[in-house]
């Protein structure tokens, strides 16, 4: 952008978008699909500066919940915070959000624009390219279908006094101004506005943990949480001058650093020894120049962890033992992840209880989210508890399965998230995990997958949830072989029944150990796994898995009364016709493929379902460390 157009489109940026994704919400019902929609709607606005941009924006948002693009984004599964999963959920609040899902595209898009938005129908009309007569009945198919949905809940007053049209624009007011965690702050969402326009386009991802914009499943899931007790108050955009540079940044203090934490630190003596402690093969500076930055016994054993540089390279260890262990008994492990400015957590013990061991630096808020929470609906994401520290140091009690830890550690520094993490654990190698239960075969496919590969979709799944894989109920919903150049390898589709109600249905690919995710996806717990259709691209020519000519393949498993496929691009087009054996078929991925078009017998139309790319994040929602 120029410095003239650029500086007014970030001001309309930063002034419209706080609405518009709320709006967004209400015509896609997941925050992936309705921040890419935003996003798009601001870039057709962007064409067309400074002419009209409003017009642009609406025009933007009613070709994306009504066209195409609205039909293979039903699918997306949700990332947010759940409520308490120990408080019971109300039973008295109506559910619009499941109401609105209901709603067919057009009407849906009709009740948003002239309750949420507030337009004349006219002005509707032209938006939508219909007459007015044909929004007015819209409308009042709309507020007919979703009167069920406006009764009184526990948190209004006197909301049945109240005239249908006015309970449902409130409604759908708190819907939209629920709390979220959007992708993109406004500064990231002008850059990657001018990303787009500039060629670069690149996708939004869905979350934490273990989510992407895009997912191949076709049912329909979960989008909201049950309806807050309060509106929570909208916060003032940042100024324009923000989107202009980069996001604000909390100062980077030192973290691993001295003088010594934990209830260790007033034994010179015993530093002394930590100081010269063995580090194994890393190379250690001399122990005149390192630090130890703790040295604590907890229930689980004694740790340390010493810090130095070699050659301006910053290095450390953890060092660990039985309680009372002589600094030389101590047993090294390099950390994840290292920075003299970056927080680190340790767990000891375990499988079962456990200590967890977490550093920042003093004033920092620690807070440790137990594991991956599911809600019935498809729901998934993270809550976090803070926990107590003393100079920066929580010692805190934790649990781990026999396959890890499933906690994530967050530090927030003056109220901004300076680090989200999972936890290092030492003792991992040494616990003895339970064999994995056999798995029955949902749909035929050629041959029994490879045990490994299955073995690693489990776990990916489990860990995060923090249960055995028995405990998962799981199933091979599919299974092929994968011809590639170093060897027979397998691609696996599994699904397990999370603690919370939802499915989670996992696609890993490769040979042997070195399999690789393809990704996760968590449909309602309602669903039949038989009904179940995925889509997705398998990479396995990542670094470290051998040779890379093996390329990305295109998975597809649908129920058996799919005959053939269609992989469409993004504008519908067939791009290749592939005959599904059993309803299922693996092959080289084509260039542009976007969906995957399902048909029967006499070609009759089954389902279309969007082809989820390769996961950037391991399931799970961990975090990845230090905030970008």
């Amino acid at each position: 952008m120029d410095d003239a157009v650029g500086a007014g489109f970030a001001a309309f940026v930063v002034d419209r978008r706080p609405a518009l994704l709320g709006t967004a919400l209400l015509l896609t019902g997941d925050r992936g699909p309705a921040e890419e929609l935003a996003q798009r709607a601001l870039g057709k606005a962007r064409r067309s500066w400074p002419r009209d941009p409003e017009t642009a924006v609406l025009q933007g948002l009613v070709a994306g919940a009504t066209g195409r693009w609205a039909r293979l984004t039903r699918t997306e599964q949700v990332i947010e915070a759940l409520p308490d999963p120990l408080a019971a959920p109300p039973t008295d609040v109506p559910d619009l959000a499941a109401a609105l899902r209901e709603l067919a595209p057009r009407t849906r898009t009709v009740v948003v624009l002239r309750w949420h938005e507030r337009l004349p129908e006219p002005r509707i009309a032209e938006l939508l390219h219909v007459p007015v007569a044909v929004v007015a009945a819209e409308a009042a198919r709309g507020l007919q279908q979703l009167r069920p949905a406006l009764a009184p809940s526990a948190y209004e007053r006197a909301a049945a006094e109240l005239p249908a049209e006015q309970r449902l624009a409130g409604q759908l007011a708190r819907l939209a101004g629920a709390p979220a965690r959007w992708r993109l702050d406004p500064a990231e969402a002008v850059g990657d506005l001018a990303a787009r326009r500039s060629g670069a386009r690149r996708r939004l991802a869905a979350g934490a943990v273990a989510a992407a914009c895009v997912v191949g499943i076709a049912v329909p899931l979960a989008r909201w949480a049950p309806d807050l007790p309060a509106e929570p108050t909208a916060a003032a955009p940042p100024s324009v001058a923000a989107t202009s540079s980069a996001p604000v940044v909390t100062p980077a203090v030192p973290v691993l650093t001295g003088p010594t934490r934990g209830s260790l630190a007033g034994d010179a003596a015993l530093l002394d020894e930590l100081r010269g402690a063995d580090w194994g093969a890393q190379e250690a500076p001399p122990p005149a120049d390192r630090e130890v930055v703790l040295a604590t016994d907890t229930p689980d054993g004694r740790v340390a962890l010493v810090v130095g540089t070699v050659l301006e390279d910053f290095r450390g260890v953890w060092l660990t033992g039985p309680v009372g262990a002589a600094p030389g008994d101590l047993v090294p492990h390099l950390p994840r992840q290292l920075g003299r400015g970056r927080p680190l957590a340790l767990l000891l013990g375990g499988p079962g209880d456990a200590t967890l061991v977490a550093v920042a630096a003093p004033g920092d808020v620690i807070a440790v989210s137990d594991r991956l929470m599911t809600g019935p609906r498809g729901t998934v994401g993270r809550t976090y508890a803070p926990v107590g520290t003393a100079d920066g140091l929580a010692v805190v009690p934790a649990r781990t399965t026999a396959l890890g830890p499933a906690l994530s550690v967050r530090v927030t520094r003056e109220g901004r998230e300076v680090y989200r993490s999972a936890v290092d654990w030492p003792d991992q190698d040494a616990a003895a995990a339970a064999p994995l239960p056999a798995l029955s075969s949902v749909r035929p496919g050629p041959g029994r997958p490879d045990p490994r590969v299955v073995e690693s979709a489990l776990t990916d799944v489990a860990v995060p949830l923090g249960v055995e894989p028995a405990a998962l109920q799981p199933e091979l919903l599919w299974s092929a072989g994968l011809p590639l150049t170093r060897g027979t390898g397998t691609v696996a589709v599994v699904v397990a029944r999370s603690p919370g109600g939802a499915l989670v249905v996992t696609t890993w690919a490769g040979v042997g150990s070195s399999g690789v995710s393809c990704g996760t996806q968590t449909p309602p717990g309602t669903t039949e796994v038989g009904t179940l259709t995925v889509a997705r691209v398998c990479d396995v020519a990542l670094p470290g898995l051998g040779q890379t000519d093996d390329g990305r393949w295109l998975v597809v498993t649908a129920p058996p009364d799919a005959v053939t496929g269609e992989v469409l691009d993004g504008r519908g087009r067939v791009l290749e016709t592939l005959a599904l054996v059993d309803g299922s078929a693996v092959l080289t991925l084509p260039g542009g493929a976007r969906s995957v078009r399902t048909l029967g017998a006499g070609g009759r139309e089954l389902r279309e379902t969007p082809v989820a790319p390769s996961p950037t994040e391991p399931f799970g929602d961990f975090g990845s460390g230090p905030a970008r």
